[in-house]
């Protein structure tokens, strides 16, 4: 007798069950009235954070006019510099003025307290060379003379924190640039320095059309003044206070001169007067 296939097999099996239902399906008991079973639905759960409905607040007419009030007196929007929003920029010394520290504040009153001195004891020292090299480049002297009272203090031998050296206080890449051919040790030469500072505040005038952004880019540089005044940079460390301090201060020196405020030599005298006329 031969073995079955495995095809054999299958339908032996498939013949078992069929016979298996055929007896027992007549005792299979099928209801007519089935139980409904409730199943709890599927229920999605959200990730989203669930907000807490909104509490309903009323304010009395006074308190409502009271938050009026105080979003009316809130603080101005300010730009990503830092700055307000109502600064106009690329307006030359309309905005730095806007920019700068008030000449009313505290600081600035100080620093040109010291700077002043400083102004008074240079052009008592070296009148004729301020008088000179202002002539020649055609800046005022006695504003050089205030420059140098804030740097230096009048000392032609002070050494500043960034390697700055003399009377107007020049580091050395400023001063190869301004004076070539001149030793950086020459910076502590009084005359060199003023004739240095007269040379720089000209171009620095010409380049920005404007002695007031001049006398901010003797600190700054002339680039940063120009992204400072379109409003691509803020002022870099104290230096919003630096033209406000030169300028109260050379109005400081010139009123002191003009009204014989001030014990200074009479060539200073002359000088100032020479140089209003």
């Amino acid at each position: 007798m031969s073995e079955p296939t495995p095809n054999d097999v299958y339908l032996s099996y498939e013949r078992l069950l069929d016979d298996w239902w055929d007896q027992t399906k007549d005792d299979v008991y099928l209801r007519e009235d089935p139980v409904e079973v409730e199943e709890d639905p599927f229920e999605v759960q959200s990730l989203a954070v669930q907000q807490a409905p909104a509490e309903q607040i009323e304010f009395s007419e006074e308190e409502s006019e009271a938050l009026f009030i105080e979003d009316e007196e809130a603080a101005p929007e300010e730009s990503i510099l830092g700055q307000p929003r109502s600064v106009t920029f690329g307006e030359g010394t309309a905005t730095l003025r806007q920019l700068s520290a008030n000449m009313k504040n505290e600081d600035v009153r100080l620093r040109s307290d010291n700077a002043y001195r400083g102004a008074l004891k240079a052009l008592t020292l070296y009148p004729e060379e301020f008088n000179r090299f202002g002539d020649e480049y055609d800046v005022d002297p006695l504003l050089i003379a205030s420059i140098a009272g804030y740097e230096s203090g009048g000392d032609p031998n002070a050494v500043g924190p960034t390697n700055d050296l003399g009377l107007m206080q020049f580091t050395p890449t400023t001063w190869q640039e301004i004076m070539p051919g001149r030793s950086l040790d020459e910076r502590t030469d009084p005359v060199l320095s003023i004739e240095a500072a007269a040379k720089l505040l000209d171009r620095e005038r010409r380049s920005l059309r404007s002695i007031d952004l001049a006398v901010l880019a003797y600190n700054v540089g002339v680039p940063r003044v120009g992204q400072i005044m379109r409003g691509e940079s803020d002022f870099p460390g104290q230096s919003n206070k630096y033209w406000p301090v030169v300028s109260l201060t050379h109005e400081r020196v010139r009123a002191a001169i003009k009204g014989n405020l001030v014990s200074v030599p009479e060539e200073v005298v002359e000088m100032y007067q020479g140089f209003e006329q």
